[in-house]
């Protein structure tokens, strides 16, 4: 009984305040929120997990208004027990996410070509599961009314959406501008010849940057624009370090060398003085990426 009342103490600590007096007058608490980290246990019983972090979790997700005894019936204890463990990164509950739902985008979005279906995939890995400035991960707000397939599916189809109303084929300028600083940094000789040609190689960068695939500028943005971590990355696009350095790398090489070739086509100079340019260009460009990459 003693653990009964923990559970039930530290459910009704974290409750929203204006939900307190209804759930402390509901008949059987105990028994329910018993009941609920059972079902749980037994759903997924690879996962470990604090029974009462757990229900604090649950707490925090009631609604403020209306019949607090039915929104706690209607909970799913197994999807939002996954949903926690996801939000703390566990690796056995982020294998589960993956089987269970990010596998089920191309049954979402039939009919669509697969390369939109594997970047709308992993855009969706990103929005749930990468935490923002202060904030935790969107997974984390899950409230378990509902399968978190459902959830995830309503916002796959307004990423898809989104993607639809991007251009493949173009990048403006301002959406460009930001990387091309992140990814070229502040040299004072790239700066001069950025000065000097700056609208063709503003163009030339723009060019370059609207011919690499959904995945390769989602890569630089990531570790080079959001400051992802090598490793962060592996794990958003669930591989090896190894195979993420490698990505990251091929992506930045297409992007220097595509950014080289409409550059060497804009300006026409004679061969020394754009040999001369190119090859300054590059070696910054190199020396720019490689320490973003160490760090």
């Amino acid at each position: 009984m003693t653990g009964e009342l923990a559970l039930s103490e530290a459910f009704l600590s974290a409750a929203p305040s204006g939900c307190t007096p209804g759930l402390r007058a509901l008949p059987g608490l105990e028994e329910t929120l018993g009941a609920l980290v059972a079902q749980a246990r037994q759903a997924h019983p690879t996962l470990a997990f604090e029974p009462a972090d757990f229900l604090r979790h649950l707490a925090a997700h009631l609604p403020t208004r209306g019949n607090v005894g039915a929104a706690l019936d209607c909970v799913r204890a197994d999807e939002l027990l996954l949903a926690f463990a996801c939000a703390r990164n566990e690796p056995l509950a982020l294998a589960l996410l993956e089987r269970q739902v990010f596998s089920q985008v191309e049954v979402w979005l039939p009919g669509e070509d697969s390369a939109v279906v594997a970047e709308v995939r992993q855009r969706l890995r990103q929005r749930l599961l990468l935490a923002g400035n202060k904030r935790p991960p969107r997974i984390a707000t899950f409230s378990g009314r509902g399968t978190l397939a459902r959830w995830a599916r309503a916002i796959a189809t307004r990423l898809l959406i989104d993607l639809k109303q991007e251009s493949p084929a173009h990048v403006s300028l301002e959406e460009a501008s930001p990387e091309a600083e992140a990814l070229m940094g502040r040299d004072p000789e790239l700066s001069f010849i950025r000065s000097r040609y700056q609208e063709d190689f503003r163009q030339a960068f723009q060019e370059a940057l609207g011919t690499l695939t959904p995945r390769e500028r989602s890569l630089l943005r990531l570790h080079h624009v959001d400051n992802l971590s090598v490793d962060s990355v592996g794990i958003m696009y669930q591989m090896s370090r190894s195979t993420a350095a490698r990505w990251i790398v091929q992506a930045r090489e297409h992007l220097i060398e595509r950014t080289r070739e409409a550059l060497a086509a804009r300006l026409k100079l004679e061969p020394p003085e754009l040999e001369s340019l190119l090859g300054l260009l590059r070696s910054h460009l190199e020396v720019s990426l490689h320490r973003l990459l160490q760090s």
